[in-house]
């Protein structure tokens, strides 16, 4: 057989070509693979740091990774250097490498989100100095020679007034009283804390649209008990523990005190992978750990989340180690994030501008928020609204735990919690746990539980000597309580 030049030419020149784009794809293999190294190196690095993923992982992702490198090695040797394989292992380096960059971006992501929220915790309480509407006092220096009324302030308060002007200080018995008094024009000056000024927002009609406030003084709150694990059997480490979820109800910063407007106690036991969510009425009438006074359980929060947490065990005879603390902000937030939640609702009610119909409800960040906080439609009252609040917090926990959901929207999660959540959870403990779920993948059982009362009027402590609306304890529902709780734990 014989070629003709032409013909011999062209196969020249068409093999040329082919070396020629094998060259090129050669060079751009090369300079991928070196690219993978690097996103390799950031992947390692990032699942080390955020030492969450068990050691069977760590060896299986190993294990993969010396293969791929071995097929990759194999792809770029002589004998095999053909086109086709060429673009194989092109189209392969570009999927790991993105498997690869988008499991960084996921770990990073929590690595910095946990690294913000176990910065020091801290809870300031503002402090109002506040006039009527009316007067002619418009700030701190106006006041100066003038009695400032308070039912409950801190020392350190006064002394920061003081600095900057000359006044006497006068305490009285009753809050409400000193809300009436400023009113009715009896007493020009009043120092409230921010919760303070919120109740009596609450208890005198047209309080806060006749007043003004004209300075505002910090008052860090000063831990009343320790919330520790030390000599502790119910610890994250150990499986079994309790962590208690406090609602505050107040937005922007989480740092700032406030009424505990949900009251919630998880009980978790990694080894039977059950849960139970045991709600508390925000209004029950309990003894404050650090006070030994009677109160509602949402004035506790005015003095902290330790004092919340210590008042709790006392009523329940039981160890919380570990606390959560969110705020309205919180809700909202996280809701909106999620692009809204199916909640599921007993009656059909109105609050705060919405309407919520019996059964499923689509609800966005501000609905959920009331939805959860309502309670007079209701004729058991606060009974009602921890089963509300149980179903806002179901409804969120589904659309979290959906995969879908997960995938995409991680990192807006993690971003919305941000600078509106607070624990005393450590990251090993974190940590620990997480790769204890990670190595079974067991399903859990979510129960429900909640604490009921009786209404009445009794004087708290927070309030004075005014009466006002609590809700007794059936000793029956906390007898109850405390012995599913301990059934959970295992005692």
């Amino acid at each position: 057989m014989s070629y003709s030049p032409r013909r011999m030419m062209n196969d020249s020149s068409s093999n040329k070509k082919r070396k020629s784009e094998l060259d090129i794809i050669n060079i751009i293999f090369k300079l991928l693979a070196l690219i993978f190294i690097v996103v390799t190196i950031i992947f390692y690095r990032s699942i080390l740091r955020l030492n969450m993923l068990p050691t069977s992982y760590l060896i299986a992702f190993t294990i993969a990774e010396i293969i791929f490198t071995l097929l990759m090695t194999i792809g770029v040797g002589k004998k095999h250097k053909t086109y086709k394989l060429n673009i194989f292992c092109l189209i392969i380096i570009l999927l790991v490498s993105g498997v690869y960059m988008y499991i960084s971006n996921y770990a990073n992501a929590t690595t910095e989100f946990l690294g913000n929220m176990f910065n020091e915790v801290k809870e300031v309480e503002e402090y109002y100095v506040v006039v009527r509407s009316d007067s002619s006092y418009n700030n701190i220096e106006d006041i100066n020679g003038e009695t400032i009324y308070a039912f409950q302030t801190e020392d350190d308060v006064k002394n920061d007034i003081e600095e900057k002007v000359d006044v006497t200080f006068e305490t009285k018995n009753s809050l409400t009283d000193l809300g009436n008094n400023l009113i009715n024009e009896e007493i020009d000056v009043l120092l409230v804390s921010s919760s303070q000024y919120n109740i009596l927002s609450e208890e005198i009609k047209e309080f806060k649209n006749n007043t003004k406030i004209i300075y505002t003084a910090n008052h860090e709150i000063k831990k009343t008990a320790e919330i520790s694990t030390a000599n502790s059997k119910y610890t994250m480490n150990n499986g079994i523990f309790n962590v208690y979820i406090t609602g505050i109800d107040t937005s922007g910063s989480i740092n700032n005190v406030s009424r505990s407007d949900a009251n919630i106690i998880a009980t978790v036991n990694t080894n039977t992978h059950e849960v139970l969510l045991t709600s508390i009425p925000r209004d029950y009438y309990v003894t404050l750990h650090s006070k030994d006074s009677k109160d509602k359980l949402t004035h506790s929060g005015i003095y902290g989340v330790n004092e919340t947490v210590t008042t709790v065990e006392d009523l329940l005879d039981i160890d919380i180690n570990y606390y959560v603390r969110v705020n309205f902000t919180t809700v909202i937030k996280l809701v909106d994030t999620l692009g809204g939640v199916d909640v599921y609702s007993e009656y059909d009610f109105s609050a705060q501008g919405y309407h919520f119909n019996q059964g499923y409800n689509y609800l966005n960040g501000e609905q959920a928020l009331a939805f959860s906080r309502e309670r007079h439609s209701f004729a058991s009252g606060d009974n009602q609204r921890v089963k509300n609040q149980q179903a806002v917090i179901e409804a969120i926990m589904k659309k979290v735990l959906n995969s879908t959901t997960l995938l995409t929207k991680y990192t807006d999660i993690l971003k919305s919690l941000e600078g509106s959540f607070q624990t005393n959870i450590q990251q090993n403990e974190i940590s620990n746990l997480a790769k204890s779920q990670l190595e079974n993948m067991s399903s859990w059982t979510i129960k429900n539980n909640a604490l009921t009362g009786t209404g009445s009027y009794e004087p708290t402590y927070s309030l004075g000597s005014l009466t006002s609306y609590v809700m007794i304890p059936d000793d029956t529902s906390v007898a109850n309580a405390k012995e599913k709780i301990n059934d959970v734990l295992g005692e």
